[in-house]
């Protein structure tokens, strides 16, 4: 500790510029994994943050929920398959819309109060129990109106997480959907639904439900709800980019480190030497450079976070942006491990060390 501690003192510009760097790097996972997370629940987590075990789309729907058209007959259809517990009709369409006296467009989704496919990421309030009422994710109060057409919703929940294609989305009661889909286009036979949502028994397992509702029920496909949130079109790209990006960053920073410290101790190795040759242990000269990797990977880790902080409340990005302290722990723990696991070339070098070889070293 004390020799750690002595050297990181007398070479504190080496230290805090390798400490500045690493913050970078740290800063630029932290973002970049933020900006991710942000980005994919804006697309995705109205389906992701749905009360389902599995949805089941029409076949011509190739895995888009926009896409998918059926019947509502289709509900009783689907709670007809062995297995299925509950079954309940999703609908959702692009709209424009004015909240809170602002225009825009808008993403509404239809459900079923109480029953499957039900948003769960309320944040305040509650979920719409009538047809004037409704929940909203986007930039909204408790008691603010939603005007659809001629239709005004009164927000009575606000939901977090639960945004579809990146748009505030309102979540109101199947009859205020029928209500709205109807108004806006004239003529229909009937409403169309989007999706059934379904729960299945506590004796039977989903990937065979799932199946079975494919078999049994015509014109449509049935998905485990994991399955059908992977299955949106662009997700995979998606994810892809933004890994390869934090993964090629994440290598860079742990480079740096393991490089920083096998330089710094061949510099020293006759220092290392000498130490040895008086009676230090291996173990003690190795602690030194993995707690100086510790220190060194936390100080940069905090100024990260803090850079983090502000770059996310200077930036405008339009879809809810906030650091989760999962990703942060998660991130940390992640360099301080492959960190200490470079630094091995460091430690590998002083353990082999021949304490003999000091005699006659000038």
């Amino acid at each position: 500790m004390g020799l750690a501690a002595t050297e990181m003192r007398r070479a504190r510009l080496r230290f805090g510029l390798l400490s500045i760097a690493v913050a970078l790097l740290v800063f630029l996972i932290l973002l970049l994994t933020t900006l991710s997370n942000a980005l994919i629940s804006s697309l995705v987590g109205a389906l992701e943050g749905v009360s389902t075990d599995g949805v089941v789309y029409s076949t011509s729907a190739r895995d888009n929920i926009v896409a998918s058209r059926l019947a509502p007959e289709s509900v009783d259809a689907v709670s007809a398959v062995a297995g299925v517990d509950q079954a309940a009709a999703i609908g959702t369409f692009t709209t424009r819309a004015t909240v809170a006296g602002i225009e825009g467009d808008l993403q509404a989704f239809g459900f079923a109060p109480g029953a499957p496919g039900r948003p769960t990421g309320l944040a305040s309030g509650r979920l719409p129990e009538t047809a004037a009422e409704a929940a909203l994710d986007g930039d909204a109060e408790i008691g603010d109106v939603i005007r659809i057409g001629s239709q005004d919703l009164t927000v009575v929940g606000i939901l977090t997480g639960s945004q579809f294609n990146a748009l505030p989305t309102a979540y109101m009661t199947l009859a205020a959907y029928d209500a709205a889909v109807a108004e806006q286009n004239p003529g229909l036979p009937f409403v169309p639904i989007n999706a059934v949502a379904f729960t299945v028994t506590e004796d039977s397992a989903v990937e065979q439900v799932v199946d079975d509702i494919s078999s049994a029920v015509p014109g449509v496909q049935a998905y485990t709800l994991e399955s059908a949130v992977a299955a949106i079109p662009g997700i995979d790209s998606i994810t892809q980019s933004f890994g390869i990006l934090v993964g090629l960053t994440f290598i860079i920073g742990i480079v740096v480190i393991g490089f920083f410290f096998l330089i710094l101790t061949v510099q020293k190795m006759r220092t290392f030497t000498l130490l040895r040759a008086i009676g230090s242990s291996s173990s003690r000269l190795a602690g030194t450079v993995a707690l100086q990797i510790v220190v060194v990977v936390l100080v940069a880790s905090a100024i990260a976070v803090g850079l983090t902080v502000l770059a996310l409340r200077g930036i405008s990005t339009g879809i809810p942006v906030a650091i989760e302290p999962t990703t942060v722990i998660t991130t940390v723990a992640a360099v301080l491990v492959f960190s200490l696991l470079a630094g091995l070339l460091s430690i590998r070098r002083i353990t082999r060390i021949d304490p003999s070889s000091a005699v006659g070293s000038r």
